[in-house]
């Protein structure tokens, strides 16, 4: 298992390797900031996320980022493809538990899958496990790549 900050882009589909892992060293801290920021871009003005005294009354008892937005937080700070890389979408992704203003997240990945696409791709899935900072798993997904073959010239 390797450590080390994202976005290398030295790698081509030949270079990764079934059952790989890796967790991200960057953290993110949630803040205030980024979920009026999401909730602005994303039109997601729920209760339990922008307000305080609704919340209250919730289950989780205080605002929780919305799911999608740490989604997109955690992929971002996870990714780590490559010489040319394309999403090919999501499986199974699933909100475990709450993420709260102030949880720092960290991101620990797993190639799960490695198959020839067609000549210019392979085709990855890449799990991703997300824990915040008392080592509780908050999110988990299933991320589909399309990454670049080697071909004969490189």
């Amino acid at each position: 298992m390797s450590t080390h900050s994202p976005r290398r882009s030295d790698r081509y589909f030949e270079d990764v390797e079934l059952g790989e892992e890796r967790t991200v060293t960057d953290a993110r801290t949630i803040t205030e900031a980024d979920i009026v920021n999401y909730a602005g871009v994303s039109g997601d003005f729920g209760d339990i996320h922008v307000s305080e005294e609704a919340a209250k009354n919730t289950a989780f008892g205080r605002r929780i980022a919305p799911g999608n937005m740490v989604h997109a937080i955690a992929e971002t700070i996870g990714i780590d493809w490559a010489v040319e890389a394309f999403s090919y979408g999501h499986d199974t992704i699933r909100f475990v538990n709450p993420v709260f203003i102030g949880d720092t997240i960290t991101v620990h990945t797993e190639v799960t899958d490695v198959v020839e696409y067609n000549e210019e791709f392979g085709r990855i899935v890449n799990t991703y496990t997300v824990t915040n900072q008392r080592d509780e798993t908050v999110l988990v997904d299933d991320h589909i790549l399309l990454v670049k073959r080697r071909t004969a010239n490189e």
